[in-house]
């Protein structure tokens, strides 16, 4: 009758490969990152011989490279690290108020500053009483006779005009209530012009031609942009209601800054 050894019927771990040793089959040792499995009971057969004592089991793969170490590349709090052409970079952390700022696929990110134009010359003024009576079917400058604000003095209350002094663009707005809309055939365009010139009208628009209404108020708005120091932006009317429509006080206003 056969016999079985139930102690042999799972590989058996010996741990590193030792020369000294016996080994039995389905014993395993270690050598070299390697593991290896007796096939022939020996002692002092170097597990470089595979075909006759033992056969690999399983081999070490190969070292990769190792990584950057990030943190000695980092030195500050806020610093950046990014991928440029040669591999891993440090952006330093920059200055209080900056962005960081990409520059497409084939440049390294910058800190950037917020532009130091946008909002600048800004203004609002009003009319604080009822205007003089606005002429009919024609092109009028209005003129704003009080400020809330102009920290700049870029606004003329005599003149209506809004003179930054400084090329770029500009964002304004306008609301202008005006009286006694009585029929279909009153209308009032408000709009925004450069210098007075009408050939370019900025966010003209049109109301009326309803019934009868006590008062109306439009808006218009506007990006200008002013080529020379000497420009001026302004806001004029064209209404056909009649010659006794009057700008309201406290319900007309005239406002802006510098975007760009």
């Amino acid at each position: 009758m056969a016999t079985i050894n139930l102690g042999a019927i799972k590989f058996n771990w010996k741990g590193a490969y030792n020369s000294s040793t016996s080994y039995a089959v389905d014993d395993v040792v270690s050598s070299g990152g390697n593991s290896y499995v007796c096939i022939q009971a020996h002692s002092n057969q170097a597990v470089g011989n595979a075909t006759a004592y033992w056969n690999i089991m399983s081999s070490a793969g190969t070292n990769g490279t190792d990584g950057t170490d990030l943190t000695s590349t980092l030195t500050a709090q806020g610093d950046i690290v990014y991928r440029d052409g040669s591999g891993l970079a440090k952006l330093g952390a920059g200055t209080s108020g900056q962005f960081l700022k990409t520059q497409g696929a084939s440049a390294n990110p910058v800190w950037a500053n917020a532009s130091s134009e946008a909002g600048k010359y800004p203004f609002h003024a009003y009319q604080n009483t009822q205007s003089s009576a606005l002429g009919q079917s024609t092109n009028t400058e209005f003129v704003f006779n009080a400020e809330w604000y102009d920290p700049n003095s870029k606004y003329d209350t005599s003149t209506g005009r809004y003179t930054p002094g400084e090329t770029g663009f500009y964002y304004v707005n306008a609301g202008f209530t005006i009286n006694d809309f009585t029929g279909g055939a009153d209308y009032v365009y408000p709009k925004l012009l450069v210098n007075g010139n009408q050939s370019n009208q900025y966010g003209q628009g049109q109301d009326g031609g309803a019934t009868a209404k006590a008062r109306i108020f439009t808006t218009t708005s506007a990006v200008i942009q002013l080529t020379n120091a000497s420009d001026y932006i302004s806001f004029w009317y064209y209404q056909t209601a009649g010659g006794n429509r009057y700008g309201l006080g406290s319900l007309c206003y005239f406002q802006g800054f510098k975007i760009a």
